[in-house]
């Protein structure tokens, strides 16, 4: 076997040429979040390899908690890159409180030779981090093995698994490693066994190379999931454009039918939104479209749908609610985009909302017609309210055939939203 030196150098420079090969033929073209933290990690690893060269050298006081800051830094940003494919938040000030957290117990402990002493806090953290980043990655698998063509992609489905399976042999090395550490003490057989500088740079070589094509399928994927996901969305206010809305909804109302779960269809319409335009200006009321789709996105929960329609119209499909429930599911939105008052400089206008069953319609675009009518009505009868769809909602308009009131007149509301239904 090589010697522990040697290894090192064999494995800094994979680890560097991999990095060059990812950078110029992934992260450049893609720019996905994904390959950036990703390269980030690449990086880290092969200048904290590299810094173990020095071992034994008058630098390695230096030298050596440098590479442990890098090699804390690194782990975590593989963390980062497995997180970012579900588009979940990043702790960023992790990057910097974990390397402190990691380097002080092996300073303060190292001349008494503690149980913190050494790499064993490293060994922990890195084991938590590469376990974090397995599962983040094995969510994101079966996420995607959800879906249906071409959104799934089978080979980013492979690419995931092989990805999800290297990082938990990762992770249970480093847990090996973590463990020995503190039965065994770094003096120990066992603990040469395990955490023996050859055994670390084969590990992570063989892994190393068999997930660097995985990773750059998983990166060039999430470009294209990101270019999917811009084209399906509102660029104002990022809920769903008014053709993808027509799909996903259709979907979720023909799989609540199917299975005889209820389902109410919503317009929703802001009052007066013109008179917001001319009086305060379009930012005025770009403000108030995003304030409206921000409490819309809050609110929808997993298998609703919700989209702009157009102008100042949204709509939504809610699931698994009755006439009670979506009223008060439409009063919690009302409120909630009421408190962006707050936070603008102009009053908000107003909301009237219209809902309709399942059962009101054998098709979604009948309901949605009929939760379209009873939202004129709402804004008939006043504005700032919701109305539930009728027999009485559809003989009021046979016997007054007269225009709907429109949001294009008058002056913006100032009342808070309140739904009500009439």
């Amino acid at each position: 076997m090589l010697d522990d030196q040697t290894m090192r150098i064999v494995l800094g420079g994979v680890t560097l040429t991999v990095l060059i090969l990812f950078y110029v033929g992934v992260y450049r073209p893609t720019r996905s979040s994904f390959s950036g933290w990703w390269t980030l990690a690449l990086l880290c690893a092969a200048i904290a390899r590299a810094l173990l060269l020095l071992n034994g050298s008058g630098l390695q006081v230096v030298t050596n908690p440098a590479s442990i800051l890098l090699a804390v830094i690194g782990v975590t940003c593989v963390w980062f890159a497995t997180r970012s494919l579900r588009r979940e938040r990043l702790p960023r000030w992790l990057l910097g409180v974990a390397p402190v957290a990691i380097l002080v117990p092996k300073l303060v402990e190292g001349a008494a030779g503690g149980v913190l002493a050494g790499n064993g806090p490293l060994f922990l953290y890195m084991s938590v981090m590469f376990g974090a980043g397995t599962v983040e990655t094995w969510l994101a698998w079966r996420a995607r093995r959800a879906l249906a063509e071409p959104a799934r992609n089978g080979e980013a489905v492979v690419a995931l698994l092989v990805t999800a399976i290297a990082g938990t042999v990762f992770a249970t090395f480093y847990v090996l490693r973590a463990i020995t550490h503190v039965v065994e003490r770094p003096s120990s057989g066992g603990f040469e066994l395990t955490g023996f500088t050859g055994t670390d740079s084969i590990v992570l070589l063989v892994c190393l190379v068999g997930v660097t094509f995985s990773v750059s399928a998983v990166s060039w994927d999430q470009q294209t999931q990101e270019l999917r996901r811009r084209a399906m969305h509102d660029d104002l206010t990022g809920l769903l454009d008014r053709m993808e809305f027509r799909l996903q909804a259709e979907r979720a109302f023909e799989d609540a039918r199917s299975s005889g779960r209820g389902a109410m269809v919503v317009v929703a319409d802001l009052d007066q939104f013109k008179a917001v335009n001319d009086v305060h200006g379009h930012a005025a009321g770009d403000g108030a479209l995003v304030a409206f789709a921000t409490a819309l996105k809050d609110s929808v929960r997993a298998g609703e749908v919700a989209g702009r329609q157009g102008g100042d119209e949204f709509g939504m499909v809610l699931l698994d609610e009755d006439d009670a429930g979506a009223l008060a599911r439409l009063r919690a939105i009302g409120d909630a985009y009421a408190a962006h008052a707050n936070s603008v400089d102009f009053p908000l206008p107003t909301v009237s909302f219209g809902f309709a069953s399942i059962d009101d319609g054998d098709s979604l675009w009948e309901v949605y017609e009929r939760a379209d009518l009873a939202m004129y009505v709402a804004k008939a009868d006043g504005r700032d309210r919701a109305v539930r769809y009728s027999a009485d909602v559809a003989l009021r308009e046979r016997r007054e055939p007269s225009a709907p009131v429109t949001s294009d007149s008058a002056t913006p509301d100032s009342a808070p939203p309140a739904a009500a239904v009439p």
